[in-house]
């Protein structure tokens, strides 16, 4: 049985746009079984990390590996096959599909679809609609849906990808403390299914509760990186967030 194996590493990992470094040789690397929280203020990078991870724009410089294999070159479709699932900060659904036909569009399914018939992608996505509580509105046009209601859908289709690492950007943004709860319960339910995941959020009481890790970035560069407790009490991440 394989200790500490390293599932995610980003090494000096920098991304700029025009004059603005919106990462700078950002280095760290996660394990099998953690939960990173990824925080900042505003501006910080977190999200250019997301999107450079799931290929949605290169590196500038450095590597991004997943399971010991090179990502940062990868497309989009590529990094979500080889199992790294994202959603957004605005929930990305396709509003004249139903929440069902949302879950079935291609793209959001596995490499081994193929070998499963339209039955079966069916039942699968509807189990997922069920495990995040919207099953009710499984033939509901997804435009008709709450906005909490948008973010479940896409966390319930990102799981149509079978992910073993989840990139979350902003989960609880927005959301009602209800369902908040409830993304934090499904969220715990799958680490004990044995998915990983790296979650953005400005809820810090939610990510702090949530995560076994944290890692802070401020002005594109990795300021801290240690338990919720020992980042709690960093001088360097209170300033960065006071703005002292």
């Amino acid at each position: 049985m394989a200790e500490h194996q390293t599932v995610f590493e980003v090494q000096d990992g920098s991304v700029a746009f025009g004059g603005n470094q919106a990462l700078s040789s950002v280095s760290f690397a996660m394990e099998k079984g953690q939960l990173v929280g990824l925080i900042g203020p505003n501006g910080s990078g977190k999200t250019t990390l997301l999107n450079a991870t799931s290929g949605i724009y290169p590196l500038d410089a450095g590597s991004i590996r997943f399971e010991g294999r090179p990502i940062e070159k990868a497309p989009p479709h590529a990094i979500a096959r080889a199992g790294i699932a994202r959603t957004f900060q605005i929930a990305r659904i396709f509003p004249r599909m139903t929440a069902l036909e949302n879950m079935l569009t291609p793209g959001f399914t596995t490499r081994d679809a193929g070998a499963e018939d339209r039955v079966t992608l069916i039942r699968r996505a509807k189990e997922y609609l069920d495990f995040v509580d919207i099953a009710d509105f499984a033939h509901e046009q997804a435009a008709d849906l709450s906005g909490g209601q948008r973010m479940l859908l896409q966390f319930a289709r990102a799981l149509m990808l079978k992910p073993r690492l989840m990139l979350l950007d902003e989960p609880f943004g927005g959301i009602h403390p209800l369902l908040v709860e409830r993304i934090l319960g499904r969220i715990r339910d799958l680490r004990d299914q044995g998915i990983d995941f790296i979650v953005v959020s400005h809820d810090l009481p939610a990510i702090m509760g949530l995560a076994t890790r944290i890692v802070v970035l401020a002005n594109g560069r990795l300021i801290a990186d240690g338990t919720p407790e020992a980042v709690r009490e960093d001088p360097g991440v209170i300033e960065a967030y006071l703005g002292g």
